[in-house]
């Protein structure tokens, strides 16, 4: 068995060689994706391999089968989601930290593979962290200036309660006192209607008397 350097080397240069495949028609619509696909159509061109047509895979494009999907560091690459993935890696492996992964599980994860001293290798670790504490003190600043907008809005609407309260009892208060004068006068209204019929009471009876007589 040939050694692992001599045959990363030899996929260095056979990478080097190789044709770029890319599927017919990309580039006529951004809607067509830039990865190769197989053409089946029946009178298709590039199936065909007629001339001025892209070229297909064929056999002798391969890497050595021994470095074969390994990565370019000579280590085998493993996508990882979880600490528990992580248990079961080695010194061998290389790990791609997931695109799907948040900014807390993924610095959890960068910080496990240091202790560990394993190979990451779409990543800068040091790199990641700072940034990823950096956007973390940026959200607690920006978190803060809401909480103390927040605040200086519930003082405001308080103040604005409380005013609009002492207006609303100054009302009633006003609508009180306008309520026990009329009562009032209603009242003086009615002893002097009762004094008057007294009165009236009394020249009848007068007249009656005098009439007897």
């Amino acid at each position: 068995m040939r050694d692992k350097k001599e045959l990363l080397e030899k996929r260095k240069m056979t990478k080097k060689g190789k044709p770029f495949f890319r599927k017919k028609d990309y580039y006529k619509s951004k809607n067509l994706a830039w990865r190769w696909r197989k053409p089946r159509g029946v009178d298709n061109k590039q199936r065909l391999r007629k001339r001025s047509h892209a070229s297909i895979p064929e056999t002798g494009l391969k890497s050595p089968k021994e470095v074969r999907g390994l990565h370019k560091s000579g280590l085998l690459p493993v996508v990882v989601l979880s600490l528990k993935q992580l248990g079961t890696l080695t010194k061998e492996h290389g790990v791609i930290l997931s695109s799907r992964l948040g900014d807390k599980k993924r610095s959890m994860l960068v910080e496990e593979i240091k202790k560990r001293g394993l190979a990451l290798l779409n990543l800068d670790a040091d790199k990641t962290l700072s940034r990823i504490r950096a956007d973390l003190k940026q959200r607690k600043e920006g978190r803060k200036k809401e909480l103390t907008k927040e605040k200086e809005a519930e003082k405001k609407k308080s103040i604005e309660e409380a005013v609009k309260k002492e207006e609303a009892e100054a009302k009633e208060e006003a609508k009180e006192t306008i309520r026990e004068n009329a009562e009032a006068q209603a009242k003086e209204e009615k002893q002097l209607t009762d004094e008057e019929k007294k009165k009236l009471e009394k020249e009848e009876k007068d007249k009656l008397l005098t009439k007897k007589i």
